[in-house]
């Protein structure tokens, strides 16, 4: 009887535990009703608040004063000196300029397009380019070919005097390969012509060359040339007076490793000769079995003489005055040409 009187007292107090623990639970919907609105936190000083609406933005290109970059530029401008000409579907550049001009200006719009130049020949006017990739979609033969993993593009830029002087014509050609999918793996194709892709080469080499200039203005062109004259002599011509440009061409010298063995500035001349590799320093087993002699290049002469206005014309002769072949001048002009354009 005790018993079940124990039983029956434990089983009124678990009762009654359950049911005061469910009254602890409100249920979602009181805690609702009893919720009530907070003010917003506030953003400390110098910062945003974060964007949370899901609609997607768009941003629009402009500058610290609300305006896009390009708003105030011309559109397809023309530039003093040059013009596009247009037979069919071939187009090619005509520029007042002689040829050296404009392929000192090849030069600096490859390196500028981070296109590396393979083969060139000042002879033939002929640079060529190395392959670069290039986006897919920008190869023509890519839409009617889905399966296109990669595309790669080299060019080719051709001058000829033009048929009045003083006037240079610049062609420029691309080749382009894609790469597909296939079942034996991944080739390689040539891509058909694409003459729109040329022609926005030379747009983009016209304006390169104008510098963004526009017409009426004066045309920024090389500062400096490297050619073969008539007599068969190599010149190297950068614009600036003699007397600077005898201070220029010294500290050129002096940076591309040419040894200043004598200087004559009444006759605007340098005695020079090439550094040998390492700087003429004997190596550690030279200096540890003994010295051995250093190996030095010819010693020339680097004449200096005024050319058109503004211009000084710079020449390289052997210790007799006599002129060095182009073949062998153009290669050795050429790091000073680098510091002096």
């Amino acid at each position: 009887m005790n018993d079940r009187r124990i039983v029956a007292g434990v089983a009124l107090c678990a009762l009654a535990s359950l049911l005061s623990a469910c009254g602890t639970f409100s249920s979602p919907k009181h805690l609702y009703e009893n919720s009530f609105l907070r003010p917003p936190l506030e953003v400390p000083p110098g910062l945003a608040l974060p964007v949370t609406s899901d609609n997607l933005g768009i941003g629009s290109v402009t500058g610290a004063s609300g305006v896009s970059p390009e708003a105030n530029q011309t559109v397809l401008p023309q530039f003093p000196g040059m013009r596009l000409e247009r037979d069919g579907c071939e187009r090619w550049l005509v520029a007042q300029a002689e040829p050296a001009q404009i392929w000192d200006l090849i030069q600096r719009f490859a390196k500028d397009r981070n296109l590396p130049i393979m083969h060139e020949s000042r002879s033939q006017g002929i640079v060529d380019t190395g392959w670069r990739d290039v986006e897919p979609y920008a190869t023509a033969a890519t839409a009617a070919t889905p399966r296109v993993l990669g595309a790669r593009a080299a060019y080719r830029f051709r001058l000829e005097r033009g048929m009045h002087p003083g006037n240079t014509e610049l062609y420029i050609s691309r080749r382009a390969v894609y790469e597909v999918a296939t079942s034996h793996g991944a080739i390689w194709e040539s891509a058909p012509s694409d003459p729109e892709a040329e022609a926005r080469m030379l747009r983009a080499f016209m304006v390169f060359a104008g510098a963004g200039t526009p017409a009426g203005s004066t045309p920024v062109t090389a500062h400096a040339s490297l050619r073969v004259d008539a007599q068969g002599n190599t010149v190297l011509s950068f614009q600036d007076s003699l007397d600077n440009g005898w201070r220029r061409v010294g500290l050129a010298l002096e940076r591309i490793g040419w040894l200043v063995k004598d200087r004559n500035r009444s006759q605007w001349t340098y005695r020079v000769q090439q550094a040998p590799a390492g700087g003429g320093k004997p190596g550690f087993f030279e200096r540890l079995f003994g010295h051995h002699p250093v190996t030095r290049g010819p010693v020339y002469l680097v004449g200096l003489h005024a050319g058109t206005a503004g211009w000084v014309d710079l020449y390289l002769r052997k210790t007799d005055n006599a002129p060095v072949p182009p073949a062998v001048a153009e290669p050795l002009l050429k790091p000073l040409y680098e510091q002096l354009k």
